[in-house]
């Protein structure tokens, strides 16, 4: 368990009572013709005490199931049976969320790797640096939700897990990750991914506070993505002590120790090959795009063997959408691969 912070008692000028349901937004920081960025939360306090758990979402402002399934858990919530408090950001990138993109368009800046923030920096980075001046004083632990795009690119319920070295999983997120009942576990190592830096992710700067969290991706669609989130919450929530009743656990889950993705390098009508959870071997054919003249200009091969965490489902692509396909892999991979971005 993480050191006990203190609970909020009032958040921008909006007092949080004991037993009760706080909603308001917060500035947390200034577009370019002064007026003010600002995001919504939902704070439940309940009536004895007990941990701080932040529940975050829409770091990408498209990944609007995270939003949803943030609400609607919030909106569950009878503070009477709560110990503790549950303060909840549905919509970190607003400006991103407000439009149904991906990045804000103040400053096409992916709010995941923002962290720990900069006062003065990019529009997601004034951002990050108030919600982590936050964290740091009141948040125990932190659930950051991601999902996939329901109908653009769907994702395979999964958990990413973020550390340094063993001990830290061990010692300090273990019990609360496999709380939440996802079956497949992806290990983050070290500070690097072939998509780039680690250290720049929320996982990261909590880690060097002590705070523990995970990020889980919700989906592939808006019914199953929300039920194994609202399943998730609760069930962390029981295991922090903060609800009644025993936490479930899984008999076993599969722990992957890396995730790469798959990019395409031409644009056209795309054709999958596979499937959701489909095992795949290194070598193995994936998908075909092909020109408006019917001509196959490419075929996008698995880099590695592991099972299939996303998929693009849109019948064309193009060589500047996210990823035709994240593989969580069985082993370590170690090969050069383009995509970073």
């Amino acid at each position: 368990m993480s050191r006990k912070r203190s609970k909020l008692s009032s958040l921008d000028g909006v007092p949080i009572q004991p037993a009760s349901r706080t909603t308001g937004i917060i500035k947390v920081a200034e577009h370019p013709d002064g007026s003010a960025e600002t995001i919504p939360f939902v704070v439940v306090t309940g009536a004895e005490e007990g941990p701080s758990l932040w529940i975050t979402a829409c770091e990408h402002g498209d990944e609007v199931l995270s939003a949803s399934a943030v609400v609607e858990f919030m909106s569950s919530l009878d503070p009477s049976r709560v110990k503790g408090q549950v303060v909840a950001f549905p919509v970190l990138d607003s400006t991103a969320f407000n439009i149904k993109r991906r990045f804000s368009p103040i400053d096409s800046y992916d709010f995941s790797r923002a962290w720990p923030g900069f006062k003065n920096g990019w529009l997601a980075q004034q951002v990050a640096a108030r919600m982590f001046e936050l964290m740091k004083v009141h948040a125990d632990y932190v659930i950051d939700v991601h999902d996939g795009m329901p109908g653009i690119a769907e994702v395979a319920p999964y958990m990413i897990a973020g550390y340094e070295r063993r001990e830290q999983w061990e010692s300090t997120i273990k019990g609360f990750a496999e709380s939440f009942l996802f079956e497949k576990i992806i290990h983050w190592v070290g500070t690097s991914t072939e998509r780039g830096a680690r250290t720049s992710t929320m996982m990261a700067a909590l880690l060097k506070e002590g705070i523990p969290s995970f990020v889980p991706e919700i989906g592939p669609d808006v019914k199953t993505g929300t039920e194994v989130a609202l399943r998730g919450f609760e069930n962390s929530m029981k295991y922090l002590g903060m609800l009644e009743g025993e936490p479930k656990r899984l008999p076993k889950y599969i722990a992957f120790p890396d995730v790469i993705h798959v990019f395409p390098t031409r644009g056209g009508v795309f054709r999958s090959y596979v499937s959701l959870d489909d095992e795949v071997k290194e070598g193995q054919k994936l998908a075909s795009i092909r020109s408006f003249t019917g001509e196959i200009t490419e075929e996008l091969v698995s880099p590695a063997a592991g099972i299939i965490i996303a998929i693009w489902v849109l019948p064309m692509i193009g060589s500047g959408d996210f990823s035709a396909y994240e593989i969580a892999t069985f082993d370590e991979f170690t090969k050069a691969w383009p995509g970073e971005r």
